[in-house]
């Protein structure tokens, strides 16, 4: 767990083109500034909690969808939700969907 959540905020400033030029990275600064989690951190945790709790992967995930759903981090240029516009549109809906991204490979780390 504590692998993943400091490596997506390391990765998070590097994110797409989020930034248009790269410097040498530090290894002593690994976690900048303007560092922050992304819907990777957010939904890892959601499994971690269904787990936890012995509950529906799906209603965890969902709910973590709908509780971070305005959470913006202090990064300009941000994008503008932290959930794709597909995965938001499933977490708002009444029904099972499939995956068609690389979101349980990221979230594995709670399993």
């Amino acid at each position: 767990m504590w692998g993943a959540i400091i490596g997506d905020l390391a990765g998070s400033v590097y994110e797409y083109d989020q930034t248009k030029h790269f410097t040498k990275l530090n290894p002593t600064e690994l976690i900048r500034a303007k560092s922050f989690y992304s819907d990777d951190t957010i939904l890892t945790i959601a499994i971690l909690d269904a787990i936890l709790n012995n509950k529906d992967y799906e209603y965890y995930l969902k709910k973590y969808t709908k509780d971070f759903l305005t959470y913006k981090p202090d990064f300009i240029p941000y994008f503008k939700s932290p959930f794709s516009p597909s995965f938001v549109k499933w977490a708002l809906a009444n029904e099972k969907g499939t995956s068609i991204g690389n979101g349980a490979m990221m979230r594995i780390s709670a399993v």
